[in-house]
């Protein structure tokens, strides 16, 4: 038979219940608003369980009695989150991050090639071509000639703006990143090592640190932000019988993962700028690779790990690829600050290696259009330009054979209008494109007015049909490649057809559709976070009008274990005070 006083303890445990109950509910509601830049508050709950009954299978144990259970008890405070949710989040949080780093950089990009095409290289070119035309109609004039120098070098400086602008906007970029992308990421990894620190010692000492897994929640959703991470826990043994979780966090590409959390041990991240390439290798003949084509890496990405010493990639260099980085802040601002689109693919197959031998290569994909694309396609533009105005302006003379003076032969006579800044044999780049020494020390006529062959698309009688054809070149469509030679013999990749005066409007175009589909992208990937976060926050965030309903609830059940403690008082008095006083 159960105890007479068992009752008791099953009403004792009612009302400590509902109080524990009620006090969770007014630190739920207490805590509404609680939604700052160190900590979002989780609704809790009381994880209570029914006592059962015991003494049943006991040796003297009266099996006639009911096995009614000893009441209720509580084993703890729990947070209302799910897990499920919370990956997602940070799933998407990367992809967020990712696209909204890129609109960003390539809207500063865009906001550049505005002026270029307005008030820069696009309306250079066109006084060019004004110029020109005005100087076929009197070729012999030198003050006209004057005129077009005068334009050609306000075309360079156009050029030279422009590569300044971009090498503006790399830096800022650059400097972003160093500050949103490895300053912030650093300090987000060592301070969650803090709170695994402090959160495993509460759990020693069996408090829930219910606030500081708050605190580790907001700071793991916010790396989630940087680049894709894993969160997983593993049981420690303490002694006694007893484990506690520790907290793990892994870097998280495909297959790939790399350490960034193990408890209290945390990574550290460094970069560095211009310092590594990516060389891309073939076989040879001899069986030995050779290097086919390079990437610079503007920015390069180092990982201090958990014993101290750097990561190593499988092929011995210390940079994080951006493979391994393809999300979040990280993804982001390195697909702009790295890679150049079509520029870093290749066509693949019998090519000759940078050191000359041939060897079949492998295709390589395209890249993101970063803002390495963008000042590849002005060099491209700088170089055509002054190719293609340089070879038009040579001359071909007969001249006697050296070898044989019975004989004579045609050479070419270069009357180079361009050339490079930095000196003979450096490839022209929008950065570098000048007047050239032999044009700019002229004191006739350089340009060449007219030539002996004729000549397609002009009218051959005028005195200045070589000017014309010159302008003529402007017009001319053409397929641009990836290779400074305009061709795809050697890998090269085509970029897009145009003409000299449309290129620079070509390549907004092209600009105009990556920011559309990055802006797309990124408004895609908000609106899936928004509906997550609501789904997060349904379950995770105080109900005010939740919160009401179960002070009511949990007040009526402590009215409920007080009245029930009242019954059995006065039922224990009527057995102790009034059974059997008849006939006493």
């Amino acid at each position: 038979m159960a105890s007479s006083f068992s009752s008791y303890f099953v009403a004792r445990s009612g009302i400590q219940n509902a109080q524990y109950n009620l006090r969770i509910t007014g630190q739920n509601m207490a805590n509404v608003n609680t939604n700052g830049t160190s900590t979002v508050y989780t609704r809790q709950r009381l994880d209570s369980y029914a006592v059962g009954s015991s003494g049943n299978n006991m040796r003297y144990a009266n099996t006639s009695d009911l096995a009614i259970g000893g009441g209720v008890d509580a084993k703890g405070v729990s947070q209302l989150r799910d897990p499920y949710l919370d990956v997602r989040y940070r799933l998407e949080s990367g992809k967020v991050s990712k696209s909204g780093a890129e609109v960003n950089t390539l809207s500063s990009v865009e906001d550049l090639f505005d002026e270029i095409r307005k008030n820069g290289i696009n309306s250079q070119i066109t006084d060019l071509i004004k110029q020109l035309n005005t100087l076929a109609g009197s070729p012999a004039d030198t003050n006209l000639e004057t005129i077009v120098k005068n334009s050609a070098l306000l075309l360079t400086q156009a050029f030279h703006n422009a590569a300044e602008q971009l090498s503006s906007v790399r830096k800022q970029e650059t400097d972003s990143f160093m500050t949103t992308g490895i300053d912030q990421a650093n300090s987000l990894l060592k301070n969650i090592a803090q709170l695994n620190r402090e959160i495993k010692s509460c759990d020693i000492s069996q408090v829930p640190a219910l606030e500081l897994r708050d605190q580790r929640n907001m700071l793991l959703d916010q790396l989630s932000q940087e680049f894709n991470i894993r969160i997983s826990s593993s049981s420690v043994s303490i002694g006694a019988g007893r484990t506690v979780e520790e907290l793990q966090v892994n870097l998280v590409n495909g297959n790939n993962t790399i350490p960034l959390i193990d408890n209290d041990q945390y990574v550290q991240f460094e970069a560095a700028q211009n310092q590594d390439q990516i060389a891309y290798t073939a076989d040879g003949a001899d069986g030995k690779p050779h290097v086919y084509k390079t990437k610079e890496l503007n920015v390069s990405v180092y990982m201090r790990g958990l014993d101290g010493q750097m990561v190593k990639n499988t092929d011995g260099s210390d940079h994080v690829f951006n493979d391994d980085l393809t999300t979040g802040v990280f993804g982001g601002y390195l697909s702009m600050l790295n890679d150049n689109g079509e520029f870093d693919a290749h066509a693949g197959g019998t090519v000759t290696a940078l050191d000359g031998e041939t060897v079949t290569a492998d295709a390589l994909p395209t890249t993101a259009r970063g803002i390495g694309y963008y000042e590849k396609v002005m060099d491209r533009l700088a170089q055509d330009l002054a190719k293609t105005l340089n070879d038009v302006n040579a001359v071909s003379t007969t001249v006697t054979d050296p070898d044989d003076p019975t004989k004579t032969k045609t050479v070419t006579v270069e009357k180079p209008l361009f050339s490079s800044s930095d000196g003979a044999g450096t490839p022209i780049t929008a950065a570098n494109i000048s007047i050239s020494d032999e044009w700019n020390t002229a004191t006739g006529n350089y340009i060449t007015a007219t030539k002996e062959e004729t000549l397609d698309g002009v009218d051959n009688s005028k005195s200045g049909k070589n000017i014309l054809y010159m302008v003529l070149q402007f017009s001319k469509e053409k397929t641009f490649t990836t290779d400074a030679s305009n061709t795809t013999a050697n890998g090269g990749v085509s970029l897009f057809t145009t003409s000299l005066s449309s290129y620079v409007s070509k390549v907004s175009t092209t600009l105009g559709l990556d920011i559309k589909t990055a802006t797309n992208a990124n408004e895609t990937y908000s609106a899936n976070l928004n509906n997550i976060d609501t789904q997060r926050a349904s379950i995770s965030s105080v109900d005010l009008n939740e919160e009401g309903i179960n002070l009511v609830m949990f007040n009526q059940a402590l009215t409920a274990s007080s009245r029930f403690m009242t019954t059995m008082d006065e039922a224990m008095d009527t057995i102790i005070n009034k059974m059997g006083v008849v006939g006493r």
